[in-house]
């Protein structure tokens, strides 16, 4: 991918959701679960999201058509359409892929932020064959590099230091719990996970 690719996949990631602007306010602002109506509302945004940038001549047409296919999935689902037509192309798997990881780690008024460890193993396993693999493990391998001496919070509150971070368990990494000389291997101990990165 050239440089001129990165910043028009920056700046579609960053305008996949203008759309939301088109929806009511009081969709956006509320708190209590969302009915099959308001997701229905919702569904449209990425359809507002393409109206009101294709026209810009300064954004690429495959940028514009990832902003229109951002929510949607390598197995034919998602939103505004289905997919089993014609492949994504591949800024259209990047922002997917970014979008769910930036969603999921971000505060919302009806949920709390997970962290980003347990957001990659989510979409890693749970999600399997909804995104494009190789674009995941770019984002995992990138991220697993910042992360090395990072301070988390443990699934059973405990505080450690990230000492390790094994290839083949990226999610999962050796840490050492403060305070202690316990050194935990979190791809081995399955029953604790990183809540938040402090």
């Amino acid at each position: 991918m050239q440089w001129a690719d990165v910043y028009q996949v920056a700046i579609g990631g960053c305008l996949e959701d203008c759309g939301m602007a088109k929806l009511p306010p009081r969709l956006l602002n509320k708190t209590e679960s969302l009915t099959a109506d308001d997701y229905e509302e919702i569904h449209a945004h990425p359809i507002f999201s393409y109206k009101m940038i294709k026209d810009s001549s300064i954004i690429k047409d495959s940028v514009k058509i990832a902003v229109l296919e951002h929510h949607g999935r390598l197995d034919g689902t998602g939103y505004p359409k289905r997919l089993n037509t014609k492949p994504m192309n591949l800024l259209s798997k990047i922002i997917a892929v970014a979008d769910v990881f930036h969603a999921m780690t971000s505060e919302r008024t009806y949920r709390k932020k997970q962290s980003p460890f347990k957001v990659l193993e989510m979409i890693l396993h749970d999600d399997f064959g909804k995104f494009d693999i190789g674009v995941v493990k770019t984002l995992l391998s990138s991220f697993a590099n910042f992360s090395i001496g990072s301070m988390v919070k443990l699934s059973n509150g405990f505080i450690a230091e990230i000492i390790f971070i094994d290839a083949g368990s990226q999610t999962r990494p050796v840490i050492k719990v403060m305070g202690s000389e316990q050194i935990i291997n979190l791809g081995i101990n399955r029953e604790l996970y990183i809540e938040e990165i402090l």
